[in-house]
């Protein structure tokens, strides 16, 4: 896991950021999904496909992924949430989230019949180990055995609920991913299903199953639109955008101070590192570090020029350092900055060119 993804999905793990950027996709903002109301779920969906007898298992690792329990008209309500991070657009995912969330279907299905199980192993005195080992042996009437008060009676099941493991009146907890775009580029990947099949009679597309991203991307964002964000979390986001560009230092400007995580969040995610310096509190004055971080603009813009005029680094090294007032190293270090910027720029453009172009 790179960097940028590191500390995204430590900054998300928040449950306020968490909510804030739910709230932003789901409500245009308004605070309906509350940080308190979160809690934290195990990331990694299982689950056993094809039946239990014969079958194949399935794990995935989500980024993040939490429980919201709400109220709806005085009953509890529950939903999964699931955030998936993406420092890069990502074209295969519709199936990956597709995925993601057929597991987390089939996990809470897989729950039910284990407490059906249960509940019935309670009912007849077996326990679990008895009631699968009348399974392996083939005893699958469709009835259920049950003692109470030393009278005997066999209730005939329902053959669906027998075979599916739950109760027609059962239901699951919805499921919503949502995937945010952090690479400070539109998502310029499929949305839906649809446009990753090769289905070549259109007639037929309607009978396949289609599923679509939720998506929020930041630099499809317009800028006021940052504000519907309650935290700290827009101006992250807002960051994230303008991330390589010239607005950046503008926004600092703006924005002055910010908390510790959303200030590390920030650092990750932008070209040059250097942007703040940290108090001994949760608040980080990013004014600190700004002249050094558009000083070093400046210097990168520079060599820059130098380079398409073909000087040598030696001969650049020399005459930055002498008219930005900077050491020598300091400039050598942006020099090999610049290379390496350059070199994975050629290895990104050599990938997207198809084979025999």
């Amino acid at each position: 896991m790179g960097e940028k993804d590191t500390a995204a999905k430590h900054y998300f793990a928040n449950d306020a950021f968490f909510a804030d950027a739910f709230n932003f996709f789901l409500f245009s903002g308004k605070k309906v999904i509350k940080p308190e109301e979160l809690s934290p779920m195990d990331s990694t969906e299982a689950a056993r496909i094809f039946g239990e007898k014969s079958s194949t298992s399935v794990q995935r690792h989500r980024d993040l992924l939490k429980l919201w329990g709400a109220r709806e008209n005085e009953d509890a309500v529950f939903m999964l949430l699931g955030l998936e991070l993406q420092s890069k657009v990502h074209y295969g995912m519709t199936a990956r989230n597709m995925l993601y969330d057929a597991l987390s279907y089939a996990t809470q299905i897989s729950d039910i019949k284990r407490l059906r199980k249960r509940q019935k192993a309670g009912n007849t005195g077996n326990n679990d180990n008895a009631g699968n080992n009348n399974d392996s042996a083939g005893n699958n009437d469709d009835a259920e055995l049950t003692c109470e008060k030393g009278i005997v009676t066999i209730r005939m099941t329902d053959s669906a609920e027998f075979l599916s493991g739950m109760k027609k009146d059962d239901k699951l907890k919805p499921v919503i991913t949502l995937v945010l775009n952090l690479s400070g580029k539109p998502w310029d990947g499929p949305v839906e299903l649809h446009e990753i099949l090769n289905v070549k009679n259109r007639e037929l597309l309607q009978y396949i199953n289609n599923y679509r991203l939720n998506i929020v991307s930041p630099a499809e964002i317009e800028d006021d639109d940052f504000k519907k964000f309650s935290t700290a979390c827009g101006f992250a986001l807002k960051v994230v955008k303008h991330q390589n560009d010239g607005k950046l230092a503008e926004l600092i400007k703006e924005q002055k101070s910010t908390d510790t995580e959303t200030a590390n969040f920030i650092c990750a995610f932008t070209k040059h590192r250097i942007i703040y310096q940290e108090r001994n509190t949760n608040e980080v004055n990013m004014m600190n570090g700004l002249d050094l971080w558009e000083q070093k603009v400046k210097v990168l813009a520079a060599i820059k020029i130098l380079k398409i005029k073909g000087d040598s680094d030696e001969d650049i090294v020399d005459c930055v350092a002498e008219n930005f007032q900077v050491t020598p190293d300091y400039v050598r270090k942006l020099i090999k900055e610049w290379h390496d910027s350059n070199q994975d720029q050629s290895k990104a453009q050599a990938s997207s060119v198809p084979a025999g172009a």
